[in-house]
């Protein structure tokens, strides 16, 4: 949607798919976005494109994790100038809004102000205690695909937790942790390695083995297919490597 966005718009609805984007600019008229990794990940390089907008109305999808997605980009992008479209029934995302035809100013203009960060009313926490009884399986955590045992252990990965898992030398942690992470990673979970110990590109040459599922040095002539679709990922690397200064 970037080249529909004049230098002139103030405003701007962020969404996260680009049929949600074309509903929106069709049913409405409003300068809009639509992210390129989906509702769940907003990459640091295209905020430069959104420092021209005084109002931001996010409204990413209708479920829990989209919700949680938007709060989250709300803080990145300046509470003060953001909005946020809480999922409902009758706030579904934009192409089924326009599809049941609701009237979706109606609903961009009941978007929820995320101003201040610190006082919240049960009033706007209604909704989204409704829909932690009803989505009690997205509550529990994102599940893993790969390790049916660990969800049983675990529950999912969930937001705020800390898990560490210790072992010896060569007892398989980074083999492990990195298969464990990409399951994540590969369900659209942003992800974040700080590897001291290993750099970067054998890290990224082991995950990107267990991504392919193949012994790519044996295929060299499928490697750029397999790292086209591994650069599409929420994953980036921290730079330090052994000993750090604390600070």
């Amino acid at each position: 949607g970037l080249p529909l966005i004049g230098r002139r718009d103030t405003e701007l609805v962020l969404t996260g798919w680009e049929l949600d984007a074309l509903a929106l600019h069709q049913s409405a008229g409003v300068a809009t976005l639509a992210l390129p990794r989906g509702a769940s990940c907003l990459p640091p390089t295209l905020l430069p494109y959104l420092e021209q907008f005084k109002r931001i109305t996010l409204w990413l999808g209708e479920d829990l994790r989209s919700w949680e997605a938007a709060k989250l980009f709300a803080r990145k992008l300046s509470l003060k100038r953001c909005s946020l479209v809480r999922p409902g029934n009758l706030q579904p995302r934009p192409l089924e809004a326009l599809n049941q035809g609701l009237n979706v100013t109606k609903i961009l203009r009941s978007a929820l102000l995320a101003s201040h960060k610190s006082i919240v009313s049960f009033r706007q926490l209604r909704e989204e205690v409704f829909g932690e009884l009803v989505n009690t399986e997205q509550v529990s955590g994102v599940k893993w695909a790969r390790f049916p045992e660990l969800n049983k252990l675990l529950k999912g990965h969930r937001r705020g937790e800390l898990t560490i898992f210790t072992g010896p030398t060569g007892s398989g942690k980074t083999t492990f942790i990195s298969e464990y992470a990409l399951d994540l990673c590969m369900q659209g979970v942003c992800t974040l390695w700080g590897s001291f110990e290993i750099n970067n590109v054998r890290l990224a040459k082991i995950m990107l083995t267990q991504f392919a599922g193949r012994r790519l040095e044996d295929q060299l002539e499928l490697y750029d297919e397999w790292a086209d679709r591994f650069e599409e990922l929420p994953l980036y690397f921290m730079t330090f490597h052994g000993q750090q200064n604390i600070k």
